[in-house]
């Protein structure tokens, strides 16, 4: 192996605590009114476009019933809407409405500003460097994530990961 066990415990540790510091440090205001994790919904819902509600939880690696929570408070907000499936009339898709669209500019601006305030002290050859670390270790997460997928069934979490956009 090329990452000691002692390397790879550290690094963990600090991947928490840095996803606790983002959520800490970078909330919109607009955020704190939905349930964790609702703008990461959204995000990805706005990335993969209109789809039913069992492809989007398989995408998000939560439960469906999970999922439907958060879905039923995004339509009520008007964030998301629901529409019959047009090549299946027994199924419905969901997509984000402009008001989605709009808030999920007012987040990402706002959490732009903030990490830019934050990083301050930093360059952008240092902000770079660190993308590009963080970059590569979500990459080869995914790819195991993959490689696990096709060998053997995957558990799905029965709560949202809290993934932000």
């Amino acid at each position: 192996m090329a990452v000691s066990p002692d390397t790879a415990q550290s690094l963990i540790k600090e991947l928490y605590l840095i996803g606790r510091a983002i959520r800490i440090t970078l909330l919109h205001p607009e955020e704190g009114q939905l349930l964790p994790g609702g703008v990461g919904v959204l995000g990805t819902l706005e990335t993969r476009g209109p789809c039913r509600q069992v492809d989007l939880a398989v995408d998000l690696c939560i439960s469906a019933s999970a999922l439907s929570r958060h879905v039923t408070e995004l339509v009520g907000a008007g964030y998301i809407s629901r529409h019959a499936d047009p090549s299946d009339g027994r199924a419905t898709l969901i997509q984000v409405t402009d008001a989605g669209r709009d808030l999920l500019g007012r987040v990402r601006a706002s959490r732009a500003r903030g990490l830019q305030t934050v990083l301050a002290d930093w360059s952008e050859d240092d902000a770079e460097l660190a993308c590009e670390s963080v970059r590569k270790l979500r990459n080869s997460l995914a790819a195991h994530a993959q490689r696990a997928a096709t060998t053997e069934p995957q558990p799905v979490s029965t709560e949202s990961q809290g993934v932000d956009v």
